[in-house]
């Protein structure tokens, strides 16, 4: 059955002195653990900008935590385990699971078994997670929310 998991942000931080934001890092804590499970990855950013962010963040994790992934467009030819891409830099490669950052539904989430979605505290980003629940609910997914508290 095709899943869909909201994690759903219960108060706001700041980003990191990198930029990263928080639930960037929460969605880049999810790729080393669907790696660590031997899934491949389609990570969906809202833009280049925050591809790169995740990109460069994967890049200095721990050995240990250390995930083979590239940028759309980059990498070998059927792309690593895990590809980020951006809507103008689509995937080349099939993937288990898609951790979604965009704003907007991913017209492509129907190709996926399993997706990882996020629900951020801004009011308008969280109007946004809502449509998209509501269009995953309409495209036959099973939905779970978990809330994540954070200092």
């Amino acid at each position: 059955m095709k899943k869909v998991i909201f994690y759903l942000l219960e108060n706001q931080t700041e980003a990191n002195e990198s930029g990263v934001l928080f639930y960037e890092k929460l969605a880049c804590k999810k790729i080393v653990e669907a790696w660590h499970a031997n899934q491949r990855v389609q990570v969906a950013c809202q833009d280049q900008a925050q591809a790169e962010r995740i990109d460069e963040y994967l890049w200095q994790l721990e050995t240990d935590n250390f995930v083979p992934h590239n940028l759309a467009g980059e990498g070998m030819k059927r792309g690593s385990p895990v590809e980020i891409s951006w809507p103008q830099k689509r995937s080349s490669g099939t993937r288990q699971l898609l951790i979604n950052l965009q704003e907007q539904f991913p017209e492509f989430a129907g190709v996926y078994r399993d997706i990882i979605d996020f629900v951020p505290v801004d009011e308008q980003l969280k109007s946004l997670a809502r449509e998209r629940y509501k269009l995953y609910k309409e495209a036959g997914f099973n939905l779970k929310t978990i809330s994540i508290n954070f200092e």
